[in-house]
């Protein structure tokens, strides 16, 4: 988690935090899948503009969905990494972090949708629509 508050500060590139994240994922059987995460030892502020700047890392082609998906989990468990839920930016935070971590019950991420993410924590409007929904979730009604 340093080196993605560090890409967070803009002391880290993209790659370097893509390197960083290699190996944090293993399957180890086939329903279980272990995350492996450094917590940070300080307290950090997470804002939306800290989350557009992984959006424009998906976009230029360094992150990929899961990257971000793993990114969003170790997120959610550092117990450091800290967002205002009393606040509108802090609340865009929470939502798109819990979106991210769970695409498969939210929405995947996928060009069109990290356009919709990146509008949405910039300016709290939402754009999507049913059609953006994970594909089992789109067809119930």
């Amino acid at each position: 988690m340093s080196v993605l508050r560090s890409f967070f500060d803009g002391m880290c590139d993209a790659p370097n935090l893509v390197k960083d994240l290699e190996g944090g994922v293993e399957r180890t059987s086939h329903d279980v899948v272990s995350h492996y995460i450094d917590d940070l030892d300080t307290n950090f502020p997470v804002t939306t503009e800290h989350l557009m700047m992984i959006c424009d890392a998906f976009t230029t082609g360094d992150l990929t969905a899961q990257m971000i998906q793993q990114i969003a989990f170790a997120m959610m468990a550092d117990d450091y990494l800290e967002w205002n839920n009393e606040t509108s930016d802090g609340q865009r935070v929470a939502e798109v972090i819990g979106w991210w971590d769970s695409p498969e019950i939210n929405y995947p991420i996928t060009e069109s949708t990290i356009t919709k993410f990146r509008h949405y924590l910039c300016t709290g409007e939402s754009q999507f629509t049913r059609e953006d929904l994970a594909p089992d979730l789109s067809r119930k009604g």
